[in-house]
């Protein structure tokens, strides 16, 4: 095992640490209010942008502004809600029974953390260094975030072709490399030798 093969288990036990301390219900409230903050900043951003309007004039500034205000709001009132809910946990006494499934949770995020890595990874040219190809578990999330490219609509999965990207990468790490070459070229300055054998060329084509 390498460095990458720690790093993944260090994300995947972190990630259960977290949950058994915060609990299920916790754990997927958390993920709620999270997506339900930022539905409601994306939805509700114009009427933000709109009651800026008398105290900011750069439209661009005013739906900034609208955005991280609705969102951030969002995010304290669900806290606040999901303070509450864990205060009714403890009396009831589901604690314990509560934090044990939190853990399966916590497994599962970070199983989709690693996958989501893996996925990333494998579209790049970083997938072909040493580090990754001796790695003895980024083969098994390779397979399930191949299996995912393979299942998600065509739309998406034309944009994650591991060969696409690749080529891309490539293709673009050789244009920067012509750039670099001709601007080397025309701004090096000539040797002599070579000032004088293009002075000789041209003497020779003048007789």
């Amino acid at each position: 095992m390498n460095w990458l093969d720690f790093a993944f288990l260090g994300i995947l036990g972190l990630s259960i640490i977290i949950s058994l301390f915060r609990g299920l219900i916790k754990e997927v409230l958390s993920l709620i209010i999270w997506a339900g903050s930022f539905w409601l900043a994306y939805h509700f951003v114009d009427n933000g942008a709109n009651f800026l309007t008398p105290y900011i004039e750069v439209p661009s500034a005013r739906h900034l502004i609208a955005f991280v205000a609705i969102f951030i709001t969002s995010l304290i009132i669900g806290g606040m809600i999901n303070w509450v809910v864990g205060k009714l946990i403890k009396k009831t006494g589901l604690s314990a029974s509560d934090r044990f499934f939190g853990m399966f949770f916590g497994a599962l995020r970070g199983l989709v953390l690693i996958v989501v890595i893996t996925f990333f990874v494998r579209a790049t040219p970083l997938s072909e260094d040493p580090w990754w190809q001796e790695s003895q578990l980024a083969p098994h999330f390779s397979k399930i975030a191949e299996w995912l490219r393979q299942n998600m609509p065509e739309e998406f999965a034309t944009y994650f072709s591991d060969s696409e990207l690749k080529k891309a990468a490539v293709s673009k790490k050789d244009e920067n490399g012509m750039e670099s070459l001709i601007k080397k070229i025309i701004t090096e300055p000539k040797q002599p030798e070579q000032l004088e054998q293009n002075k000789d060329k041209q003497s020779s084509e003048d007789n």
